[in-house]
């Protein structure tokens, strides 16, 4: 398949939708489990799964969990003059920056960033990022729980989703151990029972239920994206916002009630305390989405943007044309 074959169709099918749903709810399962739950036999399942990921159109994503005591954090940069998408193929390059976005506002881009420690943040943003010929200004928010992300979202003829509300944090996997089985699974979300038996040092069965647990608790998230070059939803809009201490909890589970929201976040050390990045399916849509989030309750809105462009994503990264072309692993690759 060349690269004309595998972006020529861009528009996923109801049926493609079903199928990334039940994946969804737990990538690894087996097929006959996903066959089940969009009425099809298990090798029809693997076979239209195949296609997706064959045409770049779907991929399991997977990272450390917001429980696993990786410390994140958003990052916004103001470049230089021109220097904008030179500094966003840089940023491209270094593993701990896990997504990188170009957006509207006074800052050209965004970044997530995974590192160790408080130490390895300062060394990223204040050692790295700041001296890059092509920052002028670097804004770091720490993010402090996670209300929802793409592991919550679900596709759909509607859009619907889940959040976190069921789920507590746990600690059944050492940050080590994280790091291993994430190292196997970012770079094949469905790596057979024997390759985490060998990144764990255990046997299949007990790595399997290690990863299991370690999802179910937030330590690893997996999930499935799908193609960013699709109709269904084109737009980001990217909200900041300050909302009472004793309010953010019930506001944040709020917000990620919205069936297009994909993310939600409270931050510390910035201006704002909540973020979200919701999807529009027009621009026009985006007074009308704000007013929703803030109708009614204490809530202020401090910036906004609407997001131009992914350069990468959770790892994966995306052409001009937003075509996934590539992975950049945030673990190194197992010995």
């Amino acid at each position: 398949m060349d690269e004309g074959d595998r972006f020529t169709d861009v528009r996923l099918s109801e049926s493609d939708l079903a199928l990334i749903d039940a994946m969804q709810d737990d990538p690894r399962a087996a097929w006959a489990r996903i066959g089940a739950a969009v009425g099809v036999s298990a090798p029809t399942a693997r076979r239209r799964w195949q296609r997706l990921v064959d045409a770049d159109a779907a991929w399991i994503t997977s990272h450390p969990g917001w429980a696993s005591g990786v410390v994140t954090a958003l990052i916004a940069v103001q470049c230089r003059a021109g220097h904008a998408d030179a500094t966003a193929r840089d940023m491209v390059r270094l593993p701990e920056v896990m997504t990188v976005a170009a957006i509207t506002g006074d800052h050209d881009l965004l970044l997530t960033v995974f590192v160790d420690d408080m130490r390895g943040l300062r060394r990223l943003a204040q050692g790295v990022l700041a001296a890059h010929e092509g920052v002028a200004r670097v804004r770091t928010m720490l993010m402090t729980r996670v209300f929802r992300d793409g592991s919550h979202w679900r596709a759909g003829s509607s859009g619907g989703a889940r959040t976190d509300e069921g789920r507590r944090p746990g600690g059944s996997l050492s940050p080590a151990a994280v790091a291993a089985a994430v190292a196997v699974l970012e770079r094949d979300g469905r790596a057979p029972s024997a390759d985490l038996a060998r990144a764990l040092g255990t046997s299949e069965a007990h790595a399997r239920r290690l990863v299991q647990r370690g999802v179910r608790e937030e330590l690893i998230v997996q999930r499935v994206d799908v193609r960013l070059d699709q109709p269904h939803w084109p737009h980001w809009l990217v909200l900041w916002m300050v909302v009472p201490a004793a309010q953010l909890h019930e506001t944040a589970l709020r917000i990620s009630r919205l069936p297009l929201a994909r993310v939600c976040a409270a931050l510390a050390g910035g201006s704002a305390n909540l973020y979200t990045v919701v999807w529009l399916r027009s621009l026009s849509e985006a007074p009308d989405v704000e007013a929703q989030i803030v109708r009614g309750h204490d809530v202020h809105v401090t910036d906004r943007s609407i997001l131009l462009h992914y350069s990468k994503r959770m790892g994966h990264v995306f052409d001009d044309d937003q075509h996934h072309v590539g992975h950049v692993p945030w673990a190194p690759e197992p010995g």
